[in-house]
This record gives structure tokens, sequence and C-alpha cells, in this order.
């Protein structure tokens, strides 16, 4: 029989509470065994998007990274031209021969296999050969004719460029690659269409040029604006003019009347001793009298 006294809840409660405070021990240790140690938990935003997958879930994807304020990249313009014109049919011979000749024959007359043959496949239409079981989505695009263009599309990945399609190849994902096989099947197709030209290259020297008429003109739109504000001065200049001269003309009439003026007072302070012996002389006059 287990005694059930207060000693016993005792070692009870204690052997839990050891177990739980070893459990968070043994978390705490460890994280800090293999924590990046680089600011805590915000040591995780520092990783990128494939390293937070890869140490949260040990699974590893390709994650695209978004550009930030960095500016836009640069869009990549596909040239299917310019890559069929530098194709080498002799290593799309070998990329057939290890990934393609297992389903297909090339060979003029050759015999259908798990796919079709494929001699003269270029310019033909979808679903062309005779006695060959091609899936319903092959045969709903019967219509249309195989080129250059679509080929490339379906050679890339053939299960998205038809859907629903029997064909059970991962496809080509190298643009070389495909376009040496492309320019392979066109090396056994009679009377080949010629390769797309590539595109041309005068697009960004055509942008430049545009930038350069655009700036002459505003530089030209920018010396008349200037030609005109100095037209406008030089006018405003011709008309202030004659203000200018009037008030010269006006100080000069007020310094001849000053003149005048003075000559004026000057005449009057001539006059005065005549008029003070005119009085003398009439005095002279008046004093005999008052003798009498």
């Amino acid at each position: 029989m287990i005694p059930m006294g207060d000693l016993f809840w005792n070692k009870v409660f204690g052997a839990l509470l050891a177990v739980v405070l070893g459990v968070m021990g043994l978390q705490t240790l460890s994280d800090m065994v293999f924590s990046s140690g680089e600011g805590g938990h915000h040591g995780e935003e520092e990783q990128s998007l494939n390293e937070w997958a890869q140490s949260r879930f040990n699974y590893y994807t390709e994650i695209a990274e978004t550009g930030g304020a960095g500016g836009e990249a640069e869009e990549e313009v596909y040239d299917l031209g310019a890559l069929l014109a530098a194709a080498d049919p002799s290593n799309g011979e070998r990329t057939f021969q290890a990934k393609c000749s297992t389903c297909h024959t090339i060979a003029d007359g050759g015999a259908n296999g798990t796919g079709p043959n494929l001699h003269g496949i270029i310019g033909a239409s979808h679903a062309h050969m005779p006695g060959f079981g091609y899936s319903s989505a092959m045969q709903a695009t019967s219509g249309e004719t195989w080129n250059y263009e679509n080929i490339d599309h379906w050679l890339e990945n053939p299960s998205s460029y038809i859907r629903g399609t029997s064909m059970a190849f991962a496809g080509l994902r190298r643009d070389d690659e495909r376009a040496n096989v492309i320019a392979y099947l066109a090396q056994n197709t009679p009377n080949a269409p010629a390769f797309p030209e590539p595109l041309p290259e005068e697009e960004e020297g055509g942008a430049a040029a545009e930038g350069e008429s655009e700036g002459e003109a505003t530089d030209a739109a920018a010396e008349g604006e200037g030609e005109a504000v100095e037209n406008t001065l030089e006018s405003e200049t011709v008309e202030d003019s004659p203000t200018e001269a009037t008030g010269v003309i006006e100080t000069q009439d007020v310094v001849d009347d000053e003149d005048s003026q003075a000559e004026g007072n000057a005449s009057e302070v001539e006059m005065a001793p005549d008029s003070t012996l005119s009085e003398e002389d009439d005095l002279d006059t008046i004093e005999p009298e008052n003798e009498e």
C-alpha cells in the first residue's frame, strides 16, 4: 500500500516541477546553442526567404527575391531569331539522341514509336501523322501549323503549351539547347522555312536619338524664352528713358527759376541805395523850409 501523506504529494509535485523546469531549460539551452546570435529573434529577419524556409522546415526552394528601392530590374528581351542564327545543328542532334530518340525517329520514312516520326515537322500541321494515336488535346489543335515559335514553346514545356497532352516530357529549359534542337529539326525538314530575323539592334539607339532630339527641342525653347525676356527688358528700358530725361529737364528748369529769383533779389538789393539817396534829398529839401 502506497502511503498518501503530505510528504508523498510533495514528492509528486516536486517531480512534476522538476520535469517542467528541465524541459524549459533544455529548450532554452538549445536556442542558445543553435541560434545565430545576431539580434535575438530579430536575427531571423536578416535571413533570406530561402534560408528561412530551409532552417524552419528543412525544405529548400527557389523563392524570387523582390527588389526594394534599388529600382526595377531590366527586362530581358527573348530573341528567338538571334538564338537560331547562333544555333548548332550538330549539338541539337546530340541532344535529340540523348533525350528524344527513345520515343521519336527522325529519318525519312521512319516508324512511329511512343511518339510520331518527326521528319519534316517544321511547317506540318499538328497531329499530321496518319495512323498515330494522338491525344484528344493534340487533335483539337490539328488546324495549327508547327512553326519555329510554337515548337520552341512546345519543347520548353509540352504540358504547358497544350494542356492535356499525353507527352510525358519535362521539356528543355535552356534557350540555346532548344535552339540547337530546332535547328536540327529544320535540317531534317525538306524546304524548311527560313529562320526568323533577329530583333533590330537600333531600338536603344533610336530611343537615345529621340531623347537627344527632345533635349535639343527643350534647349531651343529655353533659348527662345530667354530672347523674349531680353527683348521685353530692352523695351521696358526704352520706355523708362524719357522719364529720366524729363527729370533732368525739370531739374534744370528749377535751377533756372532759382537763378532768376536770385538775380531779382540782387537787383532789389542794388536798387536800395538809390532809394535811400532820394529820401536824403527829400530831407535836405525839407530842412531849409523848417529854418525859415
